[in-house]
């Protein structure tokens, strides 16, 4: 806590909170040689159609949209070391979202699957601080589906953009380890919708009354709440999601919380 002198008086200035540390949440090996042509439009015109896919989830926003690839030290399994081709946060770059970075190029292979992922050169937080030194062996396998790694709450004002019904009193954001959709290509709909489960802090569970932040290729998926009870829980079933690859989501739940960064 600073002190500050008013009119001859030293009066106490409350030190704004530091930052949450930051650290790696996922690592998540979704495509083996298989990104589409169009990929190269998150890339900024690179050439990247038939390499790997990888995003890592921090628990903390990356201040840039476009990473130095060379930040970046992928090892495998047979310890051979790769350099992603290109980092990039599209297409989740909304000022709620900015936690995932996709890694894309030669990063391995389904017989020789990526172990570790090193963050080696600067990666400026947005709000402060640097993602340089954090390390994480958390790899999602190749064959697995995606699972919910952060979960926040907000007040429908704090995401103005957010598409819920008018009747909506509280957003849950959820984010995946990597792009989902709905089994068969299209966006998460009804059959999503019912197999949802909100835990509220009073111990009743509830299913959201309509989903949001849908059509954008993205991550994260909204969850629009009638009530303002706050959730702490959310709790997906199995075979809900797929991921660019087509695995199935395993059932999968993420404890709720404010959002630390979002008054900062």
């Amino acid at each position: 806590m600073a002190l500050v002198a008013l009119g001859g008086e030293v009066a106490p200035v409350q030190a704004e909170p530091a930052a949450p540390r930051a650290q790696i949440l996922d690592v998540f090996f979704g495509l083996d040689d298989a990104l589409p042509v169009r990929a190269h439009l998150l890339c900024r015109g690179t050439r990247v159609a038939g390499m790997d896919g990888v995003p890592v989830t921090f628990s903390r926003r990356i201040a840039v949209d476009n990473p130095d690839p060379s930040a970046f030290r992928i090892t495998t399994q047979s310890g051979a070391v790769h350099t992603p081709r290109c980092a990039t946060l599209r297409p989740a770059l909304g000022p709620s979202k900015r936690h995932t970075v996709l890694l894309i190029g030669e990063l391995g292979s389904e017989r020789d699957l990526p172990v570790r992922v090193d963050v080696v050169h600067s990666l400026p937080l947005l709000n402060g601080g640097d993602a340089m030194g954090l390390s994480s062996d958390r790899v999602t396998a190749l064959a697995l589906g995606p699972e919910l790694r952060i979960g926040y709450r907000y007040a429908p004002g704090e995401l103005p953009k957010a598409r819920c019904p008018n009747s909506t009193l509280q957003i849950v954001q959820i984010t995946w380890a990597g792009g989902v959709t709905a089994p068969g290509g299209q966006e998460l709909g009804e059959t999503a919708r019912m197999g949802m489960r909100v835990t509220l802090s009073n111990g009743v569970e509830v299913l959201p009354i309509a989903l949001a932040d849908l059509g954008d290729n993205d991550n994260y998926t909204q969850l629009c709440l009638d009530t303002q009870t706050p959730a702490e829980q959310v709790t997906v079933e199995p075979g809900v999601a797929i991921d660019p690859r087509g695995d199935l989501n395993p059932r999968t739940s993420i404890r709720i919380t404010a959002d630390p960064e979002a008054l900062r």
